[in-house]
């Protein structure tokens, strides 16, 4: 065991910089992907709250394509597919496309149900006050409802930052790329995906407590209030 930890020391000035330009990129592209699929996710949870049939039937059948085709599968189409169709898009961008997709679909939800867990009184009662829609909307319905979205939006971005690995596949010189790389010229894989998987969990676990303290936070709230009405 400790022959295994010493081999840090060693090589750590090599690795550090390497998985650091790694980890740079993995973040930024978590990140991309979260705005894509987070502007998106709004889009279509309009669009299933609109009076339009049709972009509701549009909004969901993209939803449940997108959380039916495995990730992979959607980034490798959109690297190696579109270029046959006149579209090329460089590993980065194909990925962060892909991620904002298929995040989109799960985003799209969480917005749906925290705006369908107010009760549309609220609303009505907005507008009889002399609120516009619009107003009552950013005033009165989005203040509540994004207290309950808050939690389910960052295990969203965490779930992405986790899938932006397979990023690697795609040739987007992020973490997981760059760990493969050095894997293969020190022959040491364990200890360079040990520093891979610490990585994430040292983003990602921080992240999922802060989600679970807010969702009992917020919880907590919400029975206070049937309390005392």
């Amino acid at each position: 065991m400790i022959s295994f930890f010493m081999q840090y020391p060693e090589y750590w000035s090599d690795w550090s910089i390497r998985l650091w330009q790694g980890a740079q990129v993995s973040a930024e592209l978590s990140l991309t992907g979260f705005a894509l699929a987070a502007l998106l996710g709004s889009l279509l949870a309009w669009a299933m709250k609109s009076t339009s049939a049709l972009l509701k039937r549009c909004a969901v059948f993209f939803i449940q394509a997108m959380r039916a085709v495995p990730l992979l599968a959607l980034l490798l189409a959109l690297y190696f597919a579109l270029p046959s169709l006149g579209l090329t898009l460089s590993g980065y961008w194909a990925g962060a496309l892909g991620l904002g997709l298929q995040g989109a679909a799960y985003i799209a939800e969480i917005l749906r149900g925290g705006l369908d867990a107010l009760h549309r009184g609220q609303r009505e009662a907005a507008i009889a006050t002399g609120l516009t829609p619009l107003q009552a909307f950013t005033a009165v319905i989005l203040p509540q409802a994004i207290r309950g979205m808050l939690p389910p939006l960052l295990n969203a971005y965490v779930s992405i930052l986790k899938d932006s690995s397979l990023c690697a596949l795609i040739a987007t010189d992020e973490l997981m790329l760059a760990a493969k790389a050095i894997a293969s010229e020190s022959f040491l894989p364990m200890h360079i995906f040990l520093l891979v998987g610490l990585f994430y969990f040292v983003i990602a676990f921080p992240l999922s407590l802060l989600s679970r303290a807010l969702e009992k936070r917020f919880s907590r709230g919400r029975k206070t209030l049937r309390g005392q009405s």
